[in-house]
């Protein structure tokens, strides 16, 4: 379906980073919005995406384009991180900012995955019985509201520390827990496990910058870990998450915590 007549009318528009196709000749367009919008900008995150795809997808058709187009934006991320993976890029204006937007699908992908095959009833004994009424569904969905902090946390570097933290969370932390056992606290020695993961993910020009950072989220994890069983509740665990992203940019201060809180043909989805 793809015609080398289609890359002119993409270069016009400037949010339109990239094009893909599928075997069957399916186009994708992926925008320059982010994938995954804060709550009370979805409504211009909206609109924004709605014209783009407006003004990208009429002077395709006139140049005789009569196939189905995804819009990324609007998709599932897990759908999304498909298409990237499989699909033939065709047209690629803006190589960083598609593979920024690659690497925040995959890397929340990776990481609801742990989450979601360790996370026990935080705070509940072994035999599974929820505390207060509390289920692991119900950290489940507040990680996945939290979202669009996570995943828009800037720079990169930051980003991926604090969703590598967050991994390391679940795996080491809620995984033991969800067995009766002990969480993995001497991986937040200074040269432990967590620093070593955290400092693998560091471009080498960085780490220097970064160093106060990592030593921060230890220290912090390890108070954290210092708490009594009885106190690992919901709020704890939601805690835990928030540890490395309330650790400010810059490296020098610690920002406030919080513990408590169809398609028919041609037509476009």
């Amino acid at each position: 379906m793809w015609s080398d007549d289609f890359a002119p009318v993409c270069r016009t528009f400037p949010d339109l980073v990239a094009v893909y196709e599928s075997p069957d000749g399916e186009l994708a367009l992926l925008l320059r919005q982010t994938l995954v919008p804060l709550p009370e900008e979805r409504s211009r995150w909206f609109r924004d995406t709605r014209r783009a795809v407006r003004e990208v997808l009429r002077p395709l058709r006139t140049s005789a384009f009569t196939g189905d187009v995804t819009v990324l934006q609007w998709r599932p991320l897990a759908e999304v991180a498909h298409v990237l993976r499989q699909w033939r890029c065709r047209y690629d204006a803006d190589p960083a900012r598609r593979e920024q937007l690659t690497d925040v699908a995959h890397a929340w992908l990776a990481d609801e995955a742990s989450l979601r095959a360790v996370a026990p009833r935080v705070g509940g004994p072994p035999d599974g019985s929820p505390p207060n009424g509390v289920e692991r569904d119900s950290l489940l969905d507040w990680y996945r509201d939290m979202a669009p902090c996570w995943l828009g946390a800037e720079p990169a570097t930051r980003r991926r520390l604090i969703l590598r933290s967050h991994r390391w969370i679940a795996e080491r932390v809620l995984g033991p827990l969800s067995r009766g056992h002990e969480p993995a606290v001497r991986d937040l020695r200074a040269a432990g496990l967590l620093a070593s993961l955290l400092t693998d993910i560091v471009p080498s020009g960085e780490i220097g910058a970064w160093k106060p950072w990592i030593k921060l989220v230890l220290a912090d994890l390890r108070r954290a870990m210092a708490w009594p069983p009885h106190s690992r509740d919901a709020a704890w665990g939601r805690w835990l998450f928030l540890i490395p992203y309330g650790v400010n940019v810059d490296r020098v201060s610690v920002a406030t915590r919080s513990g408590a809180p169809r398609q028919e043909s041609g037509q476009i989805r």
